[in-house]
């Protein structure tokens, strides 16, 4: 079995700068929104009050922005999680689908890919997810 060594273009660097900032970003959305703070008093599931400056529609509509964005943002960081497993592992750049090599332009592009393009297609396709 070949020994991969690891790649020497600074790749791990990257991706635990892009780790540790989808970490702050994460944490600072739901500081910024308020997660802390309750949109209403609700007992027993019925809203008993609303706080008067309120308004609950935006209040809701804000709360449901933040939470898909932190969901967003934690996909982003455990896809650059696996791609640093792979920098360690020594198979960073190959296709986790294909085991053909990512070509240097998508891992320009996108330094968290484990898959090559038509891999990630048909994976996000299995998986309902959109480009």
């Amino acid at each position: 079995m070949a020994v991969r060594k690891k790649p020497d273009n600074g790749a791990e660097d990257r991706l635990e700068a892009s780790r540790t900032m989808l970490f702050k970003l994460a944490a600072a959305c739901g500081e910024e929104a308020g997660l802390h703070r309750p949109l209403a008093d609700i007992v027993g599931g019925v809203i008993t009050s609303i706080p008067e400056d309120t308004d609950l529609a935006q209040a809701l509509s804000d709360r449901e922005t933040t939470d898909l964005l932190v969901h967003l943002l934690d996909e982003n960081r455990e896809q650059v999680e696996r791609a640093l497993e792979r920098v360690r592992e020594g198979g960073y750049g190959i296709c986790e689908g294909c085991g053909h090599r990512i070509p240097a332009a998508r891992l320009k592009f996108q330094p968290a890919a484990t898959r090559c393009v038509e891999c990630q297609g048909h994976w996000d396709r299995l998986n309902g997810r959109t480009a």
